[in-house]
């Protein structure tokens, strides 16, 4: 379970990052895209109850 949750953690956070950039490049799309990929993993992460 532990290499679960640090592929999901890390991969939240490459999420997060991809946001972050598309906003800065005021990619509305990517951004868009990246946040929707956000929301899968986290409620992915909330439903085996990885924080």
């Amino acid at each position: 379970m532990n290499e679960f949750r640090d592929n999901l953690l890390a991969r939240i956070e490459q999420a997060e990052e991809a946001v972050r950039q598309a906003e800065e490049q005021q990619d509305a799309y990517a951004a868009d895209v990246h946040q929707a990929d956000l929301a899968n993993l986290r409620r992915l992460a909330a439903e085996h109850d990885v924080r």
